[in-house]
């Protein structure tokens, strides 16, 4: 993810990257606290290797969620993020894409 990041920085965008291991935890923090972290006015692009419904609430009228679609695989997780697309590049092209779109 961090080379699509720095992709998208050389491109003149700015980028924030928010790790959310608990969106529950953060959901209890206070409204002023989630939003210094996730400002309401901005283009939030959230990615998950779960389920997107568990981070909609938080990205906002203005955000995007990209993540897993099914279930089931095996396989070595550099193999997974592959195949699945959680790689740079991909989350360059999809970034963008929801830029381009906004």
């Amino acid at each position: 993810m961090e080379a699509g990041c720095e992709a998208l920085r050389a491109d003149g965008i700015k980028v924030r990257v928010v790790s959310a291991p608990s969106e529950g935890l953060f959901r209890g923090q206070s409204k002023e606290y989630q939003e210094s972290v996730l400002p309401k006015n901005a283009k939030i692009f959230g990615m998950t290797a779960g389920l997107p419904v568990t981070l909609e609430g938080l990205v906002g009228a203005n955000g995007k969620v990209w993540g897993m679609q099914s279930f089931g695989f095996s396989a070595p997780y550099k193999v997974l993020d592959e195949k699945l697309g959680y790689t740079g590049e991909n989350v360059y092209k999809q970034v963008k894409a929801f830029l381009a779109e906004a």
